[in-house]
């Protein structure tokens, strides 16, 4: 499937890495159909591409990967939508919100996407929890990340 994107070019992909969204994403109810892209310039932050819509690219991250205290407890009906069989198919990732001034990008982690990747079907949910934030200063931990670690670490 050939893929046309604003941001990032054209390229050709396999329709099996396509995730369907059966009832959208808040806000993009009307797109359903998104792929994950990796572009080593913005690794840790990933790309959440509609495939429908070429100008709508949401950046996104593997939370678990960089917050060391990020936890979530998701609702087995939640899970029933997306036809799991096993949580080790699950990819959990949170959107991003990059402003003009990217030391103050955030992290929405109380809504995150969960994807049965093993069956490419995807949904948002909203946790039931006062502690995770919609607006979590993440910056930090994204250069981190990108930078391969605590900023004082070497080798010995």
């Amino acid at each position: 499937m050939l893929i046309d994107t604003d941001r990032f070019g054209s390229f050709d992909t396999k329709d099996s890495k396509i995730i369907e969204f059966p009832l959208g994403i808040p806000g993009f109810e009307d797109l359903r159909k998104f792929i994950i892209l990796e572009v080593g310039d913005t690794k840790p932050v990933y790309w959440l591409q509609s495939t429908e819509n070429k100008y709508i690219a949401l950046p996104v991250i593997i939370s678990f990967e960089i917050l060391d205290n990020y936890n979530i407890d998701v609702r087995e009906n939640e899970l029933e939508e997306l036809y799991v069989e096993s949580k080790n198919d699950l990819l959990i990732i949170n959107v991003v919100v990059i402003p003009s001034e990217v030391e103050k990008m955030t992290v929405n982690l109380a809504a995150p996407i969960i994807i049965n990747a093993k069956r490419g079907i995807g949904k948002q949910i909203i946790i039931d929890a006062k502690e995770l934030p919609i607006r979590f200063p993440v910056y930090d931990a994204v250069m981190k990340s990108i930078n391969g670690g605590e900023k004082n670490a070497g080798s010995i």
